[in-house]
């Protein structure tokens, strides 16, 4: 059952990529809403696109290979890489968001990409063992709860740093 893989790893990778990007910059739109334009507050959104694919395939790998633990491991080193940007003071002239709202969309993206990634093995793993069913509600759930908390997002911006 080759296509067992293709559906799973075409879910972790281009689900996450429509349904999480999507989300990430309406969390962007809130705290800084022309970040897009400018390099100094929030770097070109293709670099984060292009690593959330490869962590999409990478994920997957890791849990099939049995070495889960990697995915902690290579989270721990993307927050090493950024701690020093989460830890600036907002400045509202610039439009430049605090740190801790930044390290929180980080959070939120990433553990949607780990979520999606570990349904996207899920998913293999059904399709093999012919549990449809299993596979239509739980990957309907997860893109319905991340469209749900989506459309949620712009009604709690109280400001815009949040």
């Amino acid at each position: 059952m080759w296509y067992a893989h293709v559906i799973g790893y075409g879910f972790s990778v281009f689900a996450e990529a429509i349904l999480v990007k999507s989300l990430v910059e309406t969390l962007w739109d809130c705290i800084a809403p022309k970040s897009s334009d400018n390099p100094q507050i929030r770097q070109p959104p293709w670099q984060g696109d292009a690593l959330a694919r490869i962590e999409g395939v990478l994920y997957i790998a890791f849990l099939q290979l049995g070495l889960g633990q990697l995915i902690g491991l290579w989270l721990l080193l993307k927050v090493a890489g950024q701690w020093k940007r989460w830890m600036d003071d907002g400045d509202e002239k610039t439009q430049k968001p605090d740190g801790r709202s930044v390290f929180n969309i980080f959070l939120i993206g990433n553990a949607l990409t780990v979520l999606y990634s570990f349904v996207g093995f899920k998913i293999i793993g059904w399709i093999i063992a012919e549990r449809v069913l299993q596979v239509c509600w739980v990957s309907l759930s997860v893109i319905a709860s991340t469209l749900v908390l989506w459309a949620w997002i712009p009604g709690q911006r109280k400001s815009r740093f949040l």
